[in-house]
């Protein structure tokens, strides 16, 4: 055999050798990247649970440090509990199984009749949907306790926007995919099975409500409630607040809801509000409440915030008018020194005299026209924000009187006796501040 022949023989045994190798090899690269994605992979979904990447105060999350999401998400990178309404149904929707894929843990407690209490941004005359004021009153009946969820509403929720956009958060929720969307969010986010009753409010009504609880001058105590600079604490702080607010309140006024007052405060409030709460549903909670003993111990009612997040919440008497003048002295001494712009003051009484005398002048030829232009003041209880209570009257009179005239002129009689019933409930609920 020749020198070349014998060279071509010796590199083709070599070739065959690492052939031997290659196969091996490249099953071994492959094992080890599937185990180091598997791990990469199990690590992300333990972070998340299933829920979108919680945001930083700022709304950026690149600002998240591995202290402030486990703060955020408590015990729930592991399991997420979800607290029920009844007892649990073990029986499985035939051939569905929705919940194989999510590692959750559902909890009864007793009974939780859950009711959202949500405040609605839109200004005098206008209609916007957008949910500022957040809260869901978790009633438990057997134990006569009453939890109060307060969520940041710009708390990340599916508002059917782009990724980009950012603004999928609760508050545009409520306005862009309607409330029934912005209650399954809600109760998502306060980690609920679901919110079947509701309340909404606006700032007219919401300034009403602070007046009938005794708070002397209620645009000051809008203003204090609605604060999320001047007080500190962003936006978990403001719904802190708002939260504490009601707490209290439930606390101190609940004996005369009870009491011998107790149907025409119902009544009265159910009408002030946009709810489909019944009075007798009210009613029965109250009832049961008041057979637990509830109202006589601070921790009756508690206050959770949800996304949770580890910070001490600054509680305030808001059952003191010292408190109020306090904290908006502070709110105004904040926007001086940050260059911020007073909230400018519109004359609602010139405004809705004017709106007044416009529908007056189209009374007799276009009840359609009347319609248009007060039944938003009217759904808002725009002359709540007007603070001289007998042209606050007068004005009340007159918006009620024209508008259902003019529903019944448009055959619209159901609509007529709603008005009608909404002034006297609400005459009735005011004739004396609780």
């Amino acid at each position: 055999m020749s020198k070349q022949e014998t060279a071509a023989k010796g590199d083709k045994e070599e070739k065959k050798s690492k052939k031997k190798f290659i196969l091996p090899i490249i099953i071994i690269l492959l094992f080890i990247a599937w185990v180091g994605h598997s791990i990469v992979t199990q690590s992300g979904d333990s972070a998340g649970s299933g829920f979108a990447k919680p945001l930083a105060a700022n709304g950026d999350s690149s600002a998240l440090d591995s202290g402030f999401v486990e703060a955020v998400t408590e015990a729930d990178t592991e399991e997420i509990v979800i607290r029920t309404s009844v007892p649990i149904n073990e029986n499985y929707k035939a051939g569905i199984d929705e919940e194989a894929g999510k590692n959750v843990r559902h909890v009864y407690e007793g009974r939780r009749i859950n009711i959202a209490v949500i405040g609605l941004d839109a200004r005098l005359g206008t209609v916007s949907n957008h949910a500022d004021a957040n809260h869901i009153l978790s009633i438990m009946p057997d134990s006569g306790v009453v939890e109060i969820t307060a969520i940041p509403r710009d708390t990340y929720a599916d508002a059917g926007m782009s990724d980009s956009s950012g603004q999928n958060k609760l508050t545009i929720v409520r306005a862009n995919r309607g409330r029934k969307a912005y209650l399954r969010e809600a109760a998502r986010i306060a980690r609920l099975d679901n919110i079947p009753y509701y309340v909404e409010v606006g700032f007219s009504q919401v300034m009403g409500l602070l007046e009938l609880f005794g708070v002397k001058d209620s645009r000051s105590g809008l203003q204090v409630l609605r604060s999320r600079k001047g007080l500190g604490g962003d936006d978990f702080q403001r719904c802190y607040n708002q939260a504490q607010f009601i707490r209290q309140m439930m606390l101190r006024h609940f004996g005369k809801v009870a009491g011998t007052f107790g149907d025409v405060i119902i009544r009265g409030g159910l009408a002030f509000v946009e709810t489909n709460l019944t009075a007798k549903t009210v009613s029965n909670i109250v009832e049961q409440l008041k057979d637990r003993g509830f109202g006589d111990r601070p921790e009756d009612v508690c206050v959770r915030v949800r996304p949770a997040l580890g910070m001490k919440f600054k509680v305030h008497d808001f059952t003191q008018q010292e408190v109020f003048d306090e904290l908006k002295k502070r709110i105004e001494n904040h926007n001086v020194h940050s260059g911020e712009e007073a909230s400018k003051t519109v004359n609602v009484a010139h405004r809705l005299w004017t709106v007044i005398k416009s529908a007056s002048a189209d009374s007799a030829k276009s009840p359609a026209k009347v319609v248009r232009k007060l039944e938003t003041y009217f759904n808002q209880r725009a002359w709540m924000q007007v603070p001289d209570h007998e042209d606050r009257a007068v004005i009340r009179t007159h918006i009620a009187d024209l508008l259902a005239n003019a529903y019944r002129r448009t055959k619209k009689e159901a609509k007529a006796a709603h008005v009608e019933a909404v002034i006297k409930a609400e005459e009735e609920l005011f004739a004396k501040p609780l």
